[in-house]
């Protein structure tokens, strides 16, 4: 059954603070901070690219840089579909995996292309052939993700056809709320996960921790409503502080711009006083952003090596460990919130989603004028017509332009070749719908008539 949203901020005040939330919540690890020293043997960029391995593909003369991490069908598969009776941790973990995978892909253009990423001139990112890149794309206000990129993508040589994505950026590249909105969506459905301005508790999220805000603050910094960097400030460094020290992996992390989310839990280090120490006390947190060369954070290897992605131009990818002081974080008016779904507030459900088409058969007009509507976020629908056979004869992918959209009308995605097709045949159309939860559900299921 499709959830109804719950609306405004109930049950928020309950969840605030949320020092009883979770057990988890008193895990926030107090410990020294030990340095790390980077051995003489690691190489410098300059040695790694004297020392690449390159493999020539069949793609005219090209010389393709080597594809360790690629996209497949595999390691998305290896991200589990969130159940019911999923520990706190499992259910933030499916998150966190999810965000990691968009970020840090390898492949490579099957042709080179740019566009202007963001309506600043700085951000015109450029993307060259047979050229190593990670990630998604960054485009701002865009909704691509890893389900659409695999459609075109080549698993073996790590190519990726742009020509859609040259021609439609913004349905595959995507912004730092379009990222995590869709490794939230992996569990999350009580939440409206749009875009930074209003991710905050009146969008269904839950603020962490003991620092307050006018909780029917619908966009930060609108209506006479506080901007997150006044919100953080006002409540001060201690308050912000022992609010970051709650936040757990897959928690959101917001202000006015740009939202990361926790990528584990966050090192907490007290000074004699009992206060934190915010200059030592860090989150590694993973992020969608763009990427070129210097970078201003530390990057970390999964084996804790430091290290500097080679850059371009324009965009290059994995932002799966960044870490973050707490100074940082405030400095930069950070906001810590999480989901009602991590702290058994909202239950998780299966995958569904359904149209208002009434009967078992279906004519071009009532398919226009029908509803779909699902209990996750939508990120493509399929217009499918089968035979009297069985066999496939289309197969039309409506894709959605925003990345937290649970209903949207057919009308705009009716594909052309129903207007021409000769509906008398005994055709069958379903309509399928890939969810944000990583679940392919069909909504309707009829025959095709004039």
């Amino acid at each position: 059954m499709i959830k109804r949203m719950l609306s405004g901020f109930l049950c928020l005040l309950v969840l605030i603070p949320l020092v009883a939330c979770s057990e988890e919540a008193g895990k926030a690890e107090t410990a020294e901070i030990v340095e790390t020293k980077i051995e003489s043997d690691v190489k410098t960029e300059d040695e790694k690219t004297e020392e690449a391995v390159t493999i020539t593909k069949e793609l005219g003369e090209v010389e393709y840089d080597r594809v360790d991490t690629p996209l497949t069908p595999e390691r998305l598969a290896a991200i589990p579909i969130a159940k019911e009776g999923m520990s706190s941790d499992q259910l933030r973990q499916i998150c966190v995996d999810y965000v990691k995978l968009s970020v840090s892909f390898q492949w490579v253009p099957s042709k080179s292309f740019d566009y202007l990423a963001a309506s600043d001139k700085r951000y015109h990112a450029y993307f060259y052939e047979g050229k190593l890149h990670g990630g998604i794309p960054y485009i701002n206000v865009a909704s691509g993700n890893l389900y659409r990129i695999l459609e075109f993508y080549d698993t073996e040589t790590g190519v990726l056809d742009v020509e859609y994505l040259v021609q439609n950026p913004i349905m595959f590249g995507t912004a730092c709320s379009g990222t995590t909105g869709w490794g939230w969506a992996r569990v999350i459905n009580s939440a409206t996960c749009s875009y930074t301005a209003n991710l905050n508790a009146a969008g269904g999220l839950v603020p962490v921790g003991p620092y307050t805000y006018d909780l029917t603050t619908v966009r930060y910094g609108e209506d006479g409503k506080e901007e997150c960097k006044t919100i953080a400030r006002r409540n001060g460094e201690q308050v912000m502080y022992e609010s970051y020290a709650l936040s757990l992996k897959a928690d959101c992390f917001v202000n006015n711009g740009h939202v990361r989310m926790n990528g584990e839990n966050p090192v907490v280090v007290r000074k004699e006083d009992g206060t934190i120490d915010g200059e030592k006390s860090y989150i590694v947190q993973v992020e969608q952003g763009l990427y070129t060369n210097g970078a201003n954070h530390k990057r970390l290897s999964a084996d804790g090596v430091e290290y500097v992605i080679q850059g371009n131009d324009g965009v290059t990818g994995d932002g799966t460990a960044f870490y973050f002081t707490f100074k940082e974080l405030f400095d930069s008016g950070y906001l810590p919130h999480t989901f009602k779904e991590f702290h058994s507030q909202d239950p998780i459900e299966p995958g569904e989603a359904t149209t208002n088409i009434a009967t078992d058969k279906v004519n071009l007009e009532a398919l226009k004028d029908a509803t779909l509507t699902a209990n996750y976020a939508i990120s493509d629908i399929f217009f499918v017509i089968t035979d009297t056979e069985g066999k496939e004869i289309v197969r039309y992918a409506y894709r959605l332009d925003k990345h937290y959209q649970k209903q949207k009308r057919l009308k705009e995605g009716v594909p052309s070749a129903l207007l021409w097709m000769n509906r008398d045949k005994g055709y069958t159309l379903s309509l399928e719908v890939q969810l944000g939860n990583g679940e392919r559900v069909t909504a309707y299921k009829g025959e095709l008539v004039t």
